[in-house]
């Protein structure tokens, strides 16, 4: 049917009606998804790390922590204590030489026949063995398997122009050096095992000069070695030099072989005997002369080897003051 004129048409409003439902549900809508996009929880930029079974990571060493700073505390100054009034010095106690007979034999390294002889005594022996000799270096053995000690026979120039144009390469002599002294005296040395001291061989020379027995005896304590003065001669500075060394030392009494004749062995060995009974340390140097052995076999008898002592027992001890040496004298002989 036609709708009269001037009369609206009928599906009008139903049309506009419904855009107005339309309308609404879309602001509906719109209003819902605002709300839930509102409550939804932000989406974390943390990336979450794997189950503990597949983690290949390997765990960082945690930061060192800075120490704390030591608070140093200071203690309160203390009172200055009083000045200790010096020490007094302690006296100086010397080991006392012993006394008696002590038997050097010189020139050993020549005579292994004579030294065994004289080894079969059984008294102490030093047995002084000559460095260039022949037979040195096994005489040194034979004196020490037999439990004896041994020494240095040190060669020393002699005043003598005979002796003196007979010294061999094993001398030390006037015209050396330090260096030379010195050179010569450690040559001689190795030639003899077991050495223990020195004594010098000749010499009456060159002990008689302060210089090279200085030199002589800077050796003998570096090596720390003992010294025997032969007493060659009767201005021998040898003893001297030593003590000023501060090394053990000692000096030859008497000669027992100056001269080999029977009534004059006796007579040395006399003067040996009653130096003994008088409290002194008397040093007797012998040699391997074919009487001086037979009279020793001959003659020794048990009041003599209770008075032979080992020369060690009778040497002055090092660094002894000068005041304190004369303490138990030393028998003493013209050469």
């Amino acid at each position: 049917m036609a709708a009269k004129k001037g009369q609206q048409p009928l599906w009008l409003p139903i049309a506009l009606f419904l855009l107005l439902l339309v309308l609404v549900g879309v602001a509906v809508v719109l209003e819902l998804g605002g709300s839930n996009k509102q409550s939804r929880p932000p989406v974390s930029q943390h990336v979450t790390p794997p189950p503990a079974h597949h983690a290949t990571r390997q765990p960082q060493p945690a930061a060192p922590h800075a120490p704390e700073p030591v608070k140093k505390t200071i203690p309160p100054p203390t009172p200055a204590a009083p000045v200790a009034e010096p020490a007094a010095p302690v006296p100086v106690m010397p080991v006392t030489p012993a006394t008696g007979i002590a038997f050097i034999l010189d020139d050993a390294g020549y005579d292994i026949p004579a030294l065994q002889r004289l080894l079969r005594l059984n008294i102490p022996i030093a047995v002084s063995v000559i460095p260039d000799a022949p037979f040195a270096r096994k005489s040194a053995l034979v004196a020490h398997q037999a439990g004896q000690m041994v020494m240095l026979h040190l060669p020393m120039e002699p005043e003598s122009k005979k002796y003196r144009l007979r010294m061999s390469p094993a001398f030390l002599a006037s015209t050396m050096d330090r260096t030379k002294i010195r050179s010569t005296f450690l040559h001689d040395l190795a030639l003899v095992p077991y050495v223990e001291g020195v004594n010098n061989h000749m010499g009456s020379a060159l002990t008689q000069l302060q210089q090279p027995m200085q030199w002589v005896m800077q050796v003998c304590r570096e090596k720390g070695l003992f010294f025997v003065d032969s007493k060659t001669s009767p201005h021998s500075v040898a003893a001297r030099a030593a003590s000023e060394a501060g090394i053990e030392r000692a000096s030859r009494a008497f000669f027992l072989d100056h001269d080999v004749e029977p009534l004059p062995l006796k007579q040395a060995w006399e003067k040996a005997r009653t130096c003994a009974k008088a409290g002194r340390r008397c040093i007797v140097i012998g040699h391997p002369h074919p009487e001086t052995v037979a009279f020793l076999e001959q003659n020794l008898t048990d009041e003599d080897r209770a008075h032979i002592v080992p020369l060690r027992s009778m040497l002055t001890p090092a660094n002894t003051p000068p005041h304190l040496e004369s303490m138990v004298p030393e028998g003493y002989e013209e050469p």
